[in-house]
């Protein structure tokens, strides 16, 4: 074994993953873009980080493609109300990012979430941000993937589907 490598002990850092008690989670819905998008996000505090398990189905086919990749950000503002129907949830603002980080370093960047017929499924962990602090912020899911290049925000399109994060 390579003693420059650090050790990871998974057991530990999903000691206290609990699946079927989120700490927080969103209920995801479609905007008039995307009206069929349905999804439940579950948050887990864990000892170095936060768990994110989405479930979204009902994500519209793309260029003709079975399987596309959208973007998924924690928004500024828990505001899911649709506003103008041709650029819905802009209530939400932008990005969460509280330490004013270039894209796509944002507290709120995640992974883009693969759709394959209309499922998409994300598990994912991360350290940028507590539960506690993303309580009240929401989940956007975009039309396009994430470039992870252009600024402020990654390209990702019109905002397809929006959710609050809650406590559990």
């Amino acid at each position: 074994m390579d003693k420059t490598c650090p050790e990871y002990d998974i057991q530990k850092i999903f000691s206290m993953y609990n699946p079927s008690k989120p700490n927080a989670y969103a209920q995801i819905k479609g905007g008039p873009l995307a009206s069929c998008i349905k999804g439940t996000i579950y948050l887990y505090q864990l000892e170095d980080g936060v768990y994110v398990k989405a479930y979204i189905t009902g994500i519209p086919n793309t260029n003709n493609q079975t399987s596309s990749f959208h973007g998924l950000h924690i928004h500024e503002i828990g505001d899911c109300t649709v506003g103008n129907k041709n650029d819905p949830f802009t209530n939400a603002k932008s990005h969460y990012n509280p330490t004013n980080a270039e894209h796509p370093m944002h507290a709120g960047d995640l992974p883009p979430i693969l759709s394959a017929n209309g499922i998409g499924i994300l598990s994912v962990f991360t350290n940028r941000f507590t539960v506690d602090e993303v309580i009240g912020k929401s989940f956007i899911l975009h039309e396009k993937y994430d470039d992870f290049t252009s600024q402020p925000a990654g390209n990702a399109g019109s905002r397809w589907a929006c959710g609050v994060i809650t406590y559990y």
